[in-house]
Parts: C-alpha cells; sequence; structure tokens
C-alpha cells in the first residue's frame, strides 16, 4: 500500500505561526526545516545518482545551522557548565544605586571543542582574541572563541550553499 502524501503546509503551519519580520531566527528556522524535509527525501529516494553526498551535505549543513544558531550540544553543555552555579547579588550604594556583586564567581570553563584561531582575522577586523590572550583577559577571549565558531559555521553553511545547491537535483 502507498503512503498517502501529507500537504507540505501542514509541516511548517507552527513555524508560520511565529512569524517576525524583525528577527533572522525565523528565516533560518524556515530554511532549516526545509533541509531537514530535504534530508529526508533524498535519504530514502534514489533520484540522484549522488545520494549518499547530498544527503552527507545537508546534514552538515543542518548541523552548522545548529551551530550559528547555539543550539548545539557542545554550546548548551558548556553554557550550563558555565552558569549553573552563579549567583545574582547586589550591593546598595551610598547614592541609592545598586551594583552587582561577584564575589563568589568561578572561572568560565574552557569550550569543549577546539576552534582554530589562526585565521581570526578572516572573521575579525584585528585580531581581539590573540590580543585579549596576550593581556591575560581569559573569559572575554573565550567569549571571542564562541562568537568566531559561530561565525566560521555562518560562513561554511553559506559556501556549502553556494557551490553545492545546484547539484543536490542533478
Amino acid at each position: 500500500m502507498k503512503k498517502k502524501r501529507r500537504n507540505p503546509i501542514h509541516a511548517y503551519k507552527h513555524l508560520l505561526a511565529k512569524d517576525y519580520d524583525w528577527d533572522y531566527a525565523y528565516l533560518v528556522a524556515l530554511e532549516k526545516k526545509k533541509l531537514q524535509r530535504m534530508h529526508d527525501y533524498f535519504k530514502t529516494s534514489k533520484i540522484t545518482k549522488d545520494n549518499k553526498y547530498t544527503t552527507r551535505d545537508l546534514k552538515i549543513c543542518l548541523k552548522l545551522i545548529d551551530i550559528f544558531m547555539e543550539n548545539d550540544g557542545v554550546y548548551n553543555t558548556w553554557l550550563d557548565r558555565a552558569y549553573s552555579g552563579t549567583r545574582i547579588q547586589f550591593r546598595k550604594l551610598d547614592n541609592g544605586r545598586y551594583e552587582m556583586v561577584d564575589d563568589d564567581k568561578e572561572p568560565l570553563p574552557d569550550l569543549p571543542v577546539y576552534v582554530n584561531i589562526r585565521n581570526e582575522k578572516r572573521f575579525f577586523r584585528n585580531t581581539p582574541i590573540k590580543d585579549a590572550l596576550a593581556e591575560d583577559r581569559r573569559e572575554y577571549s573565550i567569549h571571542l572563541t564562541i562568537s568566531l565558531r559561530r561565525q566560521k559555521a555562518l560562513h561554511l553553511y553559506h559556501m556549502i550553499r553556494e557551490y553545492k545547491l545546484f547539484g543536490w537535483w542533478d
């Protein structure tokens, strides 16, 4: 018995309900949904001769979207380890204002994946990570490394789309 194909509008109805014109995350979510549907289709169909390369490229694109949208397991694990035990405390100043006190703050853990910073100048105007490490500003360098990781994932995602998109259907 042949499986009935559902109308693709049903797959997108939850995304379409959250349309915000001012947010790029909506556009990326639509793209990710479409790539996921294409990955599922190419995994089972025999429409192209290089299906395994097409599904590999689509899977890489899906992982890269998770990285530059900060939805990947590596980033979430690091974020949980870095900020799970912090308590925010405030101290009242003489002028009636408050300032945040971070006396018991533990140092940030290192990012659990390697990010090549040798070519950071391609993604930043100068070399802020190397400068921060030279100035012994470790926490700032960790946040910059996360930003560099996102920029590299976004760049690679667009390169795969640029060079491979039209070849996926040949």
